[in-house]
């Protein structure tokens, strides 16, 4: 595969919904934290209290890493649910309002993505998100697996002005062999242009092959399920079960050499 144009060292992105898990990230020694809430659903739009703790949570922590740079804060932007990413006029005020919220707490990154009923990049809706987050980067995110057309999307992509795009090669997992092929295609042609981020299903098994190929950066839940209290008896109140951030796994992909 292509050369790293980005970075020598693979850089780990963690995606986390909690406190918990941001504390967990950042022991383990995760490069940067995409916040979001609901990650059973994807990833939405966080509280605002969530992303103020965790942008106090880094600058405490940050004498402490072991690691010499802070761990950069990234801010999903996402109002809903759904596989469709079509986004209507009173959803896309609301994602805009998001932003300047965000942009006042000085967050590093914002992640988005639209797209049309065609399944092609929504540039209209992009272009509102990239005017109101400058000069803060927008990663492009998962959305593009869904595009019907890749070799289009991706340059649609480019030519907006998004810094990055998150992708599991339009597969299950990242790791998968046609993923791999897409996710080589994209390197190897567009690495001077974009950050290729590959996530879904990355793992300390797995991690090796991006680490070998050449990426910049990877993307991970490092997740393990924490089991709540059941207390509800009859009532269903939603699930006992949730996803945490094990600050081991960051470590072990942390280590692959």
């Amino acid at each position: 595969m292509t050369q790293n144009l980005h970075s020598k060292r693979t850089r780990l992105e963690v995606c986390i919904d909690s406190l918990e898990s941001a504390r967990n990230a950042i022991k383990g020694g995760a490069d940067e934290l995409e916040v979001c809430s609901s990650l059973a659903e994807g990833g939405l739009t966080p509280s605002p209290g969530l992303v103020k703790e965790i942008i106090r949570l880094v600058k405490n922590q940050a004498e402490n890493l072991m690691n010499h740079e802070i761990p950069k804060v990234n801010v999903m932007i996402r109002c809903r649910g759904g596989s469709d990413f079509c986004y209507t006029t009173n959803e896309m005020e609301t994602m805009l309002a998001d932003i300047e919220v965000y942009k006042d707490f000085g967050v590093d990154r914002f992640v988005f993505g639209a797209l049309t009923k065609e399944q092609e990049i929504d540039k209209v809706n992009c272009v509102k998100v990239l005017k109101n987050a400058h000069p803060i980067p927008v990663t492009f995110h998962r959305a593009f697996d869904l595009c019907k057309e890749p070799k289009v999307a991706i340059k649609d992509i480019i030519n907006l002005c998004f810094k990055r795009i998150l992708t599991s090669g339009q597969q299950p997992s990242a790791a998968d062999e046609p993923a791999l092929e897409l996710l080589d295609f994209l390197l190897k042609n567009y690495n001077d242009k974009i950050e290729i981020m590959p996530g879904a299903g990355i793992n300390c098994d797995n991690a090796m092959l991006f680490f070998k190929s050449g990426f910049s950066i990877i993307h991970s839940s490092c997740k393990k399920i924490k089991r709540l209290p059941d207390v509800g008896g009859d009532l269903n109140m939603g699930s006992n079960e949730m996803y945490v951030t094990d600050e081991n796994i960051v470590k072990q992909i942390k280590n692959i050499k």
